[in-house]
C-alpha cells in the first residue's frame, strides 16, 4: 500500500483538540493533570506532552505550558468576541502549531458535560444492557503503515480520514467511530477517539508499539489504572460487544462494535 501525499496547499504543522469548560477550574482532577493549576482547559500538562512530543518528531520548535495556555485563552477570547450573546460555557479548541511558532485556534461550540463523564473512576464491568450506548463502532476495512502519522497528530491524516469515509461517517459529530489497524492485524487507535477493550478480565487499550497516538485521555487513564497497554487483534473483535472510547473533548463514553456497515 502506497501513502498518498499530504495536499501541497496544507502547509505542516503539529495540533491537539482541547475541550474548554469553566467548570474545570473547580477540579481537583483536572488541576492534577494541568502542571498543578487551575485550568479551564481539560488535562493541559497532556495536551502540552502531546504537542512536545510531535514537535521533536517534526522538527519544530518547542515551547511552554505557559505559551500553550495562554494561546488557548487568546483563542477563546477572540471567539467570544466575535459571538456576542452566546453563552456558551464548553467549547471545542483545535489548537495548531507551525513550524515558524505561529499558532492558530479552530473553536466551537460543544455539549456539556459531568465531571464524571471526564473523569471516570472506573470503566466499569463488562456487564450490562446496550440499550444506553449511543455510539457504534465499525472496523476499517483496510489496514494501514504505521508512521509518524498515525503515531503524532500532525497536518498528515490520511489513514484517519481514509478510514471514516470507507465506513461512511461524514461529519464530526456523527456518533459513529472507526477502528484503524495495522499490517499485523493489531488495532492501533480509532479516528477521533482512543478505544478501549475489555479483555481476560481487564479494560485494555492498544499497546504504544502497535503504532497508534498516545492520545492525552489515554495517559491519564494509564496513569489512573483505569486501563492496561495490550496487543487487541482485530480477528478477536465479537460483533456487538461493548467498548470504551475517549477523547480529549466528549470525554468517556461507551460504543457498541458493529461488524457490518448495514447492521447499525
Amino acid at each position: 500500500m502506497t501513502h498518498d501525499q499530504p495536499c501541497p496547499s496544507e502547509e505542516p504543522h503539529v495540533f491537539t483538540t482541547v475541550r474548554y469548560d469553566p467548570a474545570l477550574l473547580h477540579s481537583a482532577e483536572n488541576t492534577e493533570a494541568s502542571c498543578h493549576r487551575p485550568c479551564p482547559f481539560y488535562m493541559l500538562e497532556h495536551h502540552w506532552t502531546r504537542l512536545q512530543v510531535a514537535k521533536w518528531n517534526t522538527s519544530m520548535a518547542g515551547s511552554g505550558p505557559s505559551q500553550l495556555l495562554q494561546g488557548l485563552l487568546h483563542g477563546v477570547k477572540q471567539w467570544h468576541a466575535k459571538n456576542p450573546g452566546k453563552e456558551m460555557h464548553s467549547l471545542r479548541c483545535k489548537h495548531r502549531v507551525y513550524p515558524d511558532g505561529h499558532t492558530t485556534s479552530e473553536i466551537a461550540p460543544t455539549p456539556s458535560l459531568s465531571m464524571e463523564d471526564l473523569f471516570p473512576r472506573t470503566l466499569g464491568k463488562i456487564e450490562g444492557g446496550t440499550d444506553e450506548v449511543d455510539w457504534v463502532v465499525y472496523i476499517d476495512p483496510d489496514s494501514c503503515e504505521v508512521s509518524a502519522s498515525t503515531m503524532y497528530k500532525t497536518w498528515d491524516r490520511f489513514f484517519y480520514d481514509r478510514a471514516r469515509k470507507s465506513t461512511g461517517i461524514t461529519h464530526l459529530y456523527d456518533k459513529k467511530e472507526v477502528l484503524l489497524y495495522n499490517t499485523d492485524s493489531e488495532i492501533l487507535d480509532a479516528s477521533i477517539s482512543t478505544p478501549y477493550f475489555f479483555r481476560d478480565g481487564r479494560w485494555v487499550t492498544p499497546a504504544a508499539a502497535c503504532g497508534g497516538q498516545q492520545g492525552t485521555t489515554r495517559r491519564w487513564s494509564l496513569e489512573q489504572r483505569l486501563c492496561e497497554e495490550a496487543v487487541v487483534k482485530k480477528e478477536s473483535m465479537r460483533n456487538g460487544e461493548i467498548i470504551w472510547l475517549s477523547n480529549a473533548v466528549r470525554g468517556y463514553y461507551r460504543a457498541r462494535f458493529v461488524e457490518h456497515l448495514n447492521e447499525d
